[in-house]
């Protein structure tokens, strides 16, 4: 399809300013076409990376026992995905809260939980401890780095379950739907204005901020609805997590720990153990 409405060099006010003036659906549809065309060919494309953590062994404790454990440790790898932009182009925003949402609700390479990062990041802190005087011993040390790597990796599993299974090419169709609610709900910023003081803080904003702002507000939400739904939950209920997979479930009161699933599952464990004892019993 040959796009003619062409929203490169635009602002976008002027975009939504089109979009609302337009005399007819077809018109909409090729202005909104545009609009998605631009954000996803734009150059803030969305790319996993591999980051590392990592730290220099001072030479005269490389031939140590302690020394060689933390040579070992000396790099930690993890996936990464950038999470700003250097680009000040409207769309560049948008297209980057994008990537941000997609990398927080449905990718399960990446995990930036802060504690997770802060476990993989035990060799970097014990070794700093090390010759800061700290007295250790290289078995302790060993032991320690070993637990820490291995609580990080159950977590990480853990934080996995807890996200959401969508390609890409899903994800882009969901985000269309959820961008085009914004274009028709929103208003244009001198209505806006109107509708509050003339001291309001918006006055120091340029429209654009304030528009990528409200798109950026909108798509969250919009995500955070559709995630009830993939899981089932009420639109008015609160959440919380599956003890066991970290699905959410409805915060329905403290008594509920599991999602259907798992709670029928652990209900089968249980009457396996009870029979189990009863049949050791006899």
């Amino acid at each position: 399809m040959i796009l003619i409405y062409e929203c490169n060099g635009l602002y976008l006010y002027e975009i939504l300013e089109d979009y609302k003036e337009a005399s007819s659906p077809k018109e909409k549809t090729e202005i909104f076409n545009a609009f998605c065309s631009l954000i996803w060919t734009c150059d803030n494309k969305r790319k996993n990376y591999t980051k590392t953590i990592h730290f220099r062994i001072r030479k005269d404790l490389l031939t140590t026992k302690t020394g060689e454990i933390f040579s070992s440790w000396s790099r930690v790898e993890y996936t990464y995905c950038k999470t700003t932009t250097k680009d000040s182009h409207w769309y560049s925003y948008i297209r980057q809260k994008i990537n941000n949402l997609y990398t927080r609700y449905f990718d399960k390479e990446i995990i930036l939980d802060k504690e997770y990062l802060t476990l993989l990041k035990t060799p970097k802190y014990l070794y700093y401890d090390w010759i800061g005087g700290k007295e250790t011993d290289a078995h302790d040390i060993s032991i320690q780095i070993e637990c820490a790597m291995k609580d990080a990796e159950g977590l990480k599993q853990k934080l996995q379950m807890g996200k959401m299974s969508l390609s890409w090419s899903d994800y882009k169709k969901l985000m269309e739907q959820f961008l085009q609610k914004a274009f028709e709900r929103c208003s244009l910023i001198e209505e806006y204005e109107n509708t509050v003081s003339p001291a309001s803080a918006h006055d120091f904003l340029t429209e654009d901020h304030f528009y990528v702002a409200y798109f950026n507000k909108c798509i969250n939400g919009e995500l955070k609805k559709w995630q009830k739904k993939y899981y089932g939950v009420r639109e008015h209920k609160k959440l919380k997590r599956c003890k066991n997979c970290h699905a959410l479930i409805e915060a329905s009161g403290n008594k509920k720990m599991y999602c259907t699933s798992c709670a029928i599952i652990k209900e089968r464990t249980r009457k396996q153990k009870i029979a189990y004892k009863y049949r050791i019993a006899k």
